[in-house]
């Protein structure tokens, strides 16, 4: 037994002197669908599609599993400014911004000197805010609404060392977010603030396929 509380001591000691520190940042080319209720009455939903950046930072504590295979944990900060691509009937703009904050992991197996496979996951809570222009029989209308929740991220990429403590990937992925109730913050018809009453489904939601580029710097 004393052999044994001798061996699990040694790794211990061992994997917490072998951990790093690294952090990291990308840029993705992100296209959502968002789907929503549809203004004025909300009682129908409409799914439009966005493009626009993401831009993601993050931060990993790095523990070696096999001299070839290494995991990394961390947390990570995202924010998105969106636009649309397409326009429900009637409306003119329609702007979108999503913010998200998370647990973030990823495993990467150390195969050449050349490059490192990996997958990295991402959890955590985001945060969307949308605003949109059109007419509504025949006149003007300003609507401003956010939602948020849960929302996932899962993406397979490669690692490029260009330094024992630099290193460049490319990551391609999907993302969404679950279904989440939408808040109204504003509803205007002809420059005049209306009430309108809150759905009560939780039935909002955004999707998309990512392709991302970053950097990462060890410690």
């Amino acid at each position: 037994m004393r052999r044994v509380g001798l061996l699990c001591g040694f790794l211990v000691v061992t994997t917490t002197v072998s951990a790093g520190i690294e952090i990291g940042a990308d840029g993705s080319i992100f296209m959502p669908k968002l789907t929503t209720r549809t203004y004025p009455a909300l009682t129908t939903t409409q799914a439009t599609q966005f493009a626009g950046p993401l831009f993601n930072g993050y931060g990993h504590l790095t523990l070696p599993l096999t001299p070839s295979l290494q995991m990394g944990v961390g947390l990570s900060l995202g924010f998105s400014p969106q636009t649309a691509q397409e326009y429900p009937a009637g409306a003119t703009k329609e702007e979108l911004t999503i913010t998200r904050f998370g647990a973030d992991g990823r495993l990467q197996y150390d195969l050449t000197a050349l490059f490192s496979p990996y997958i990295r996951l991402t959890l955590g809570k985001d945060w969307y805010y949308w605003k949109d222009n059109g007419i509504t029989n025949g006149v003007h209308y300003e609507a401003e609404s956010s939602a948020g929740g849960f929302f996932y991220a899962a993406s397979l990429g490669v690692l490029f060392p260009l330094a024992a403590d630099f290193a460049l990937y490319v990551q391609g992925g999907y993302t969404a977010s679950v279904n989440s109730a939408m808040t109204i913050r504003r509803f205007a018809v002809g420059g005049v603030n209306q009430a309108v009453a809150a759905p009560t489904v939780a039935d909002t939601n955004y999707a998309g396929w990512l392709a991302s580029a970053g950097a990462r710097l060890k410690f």
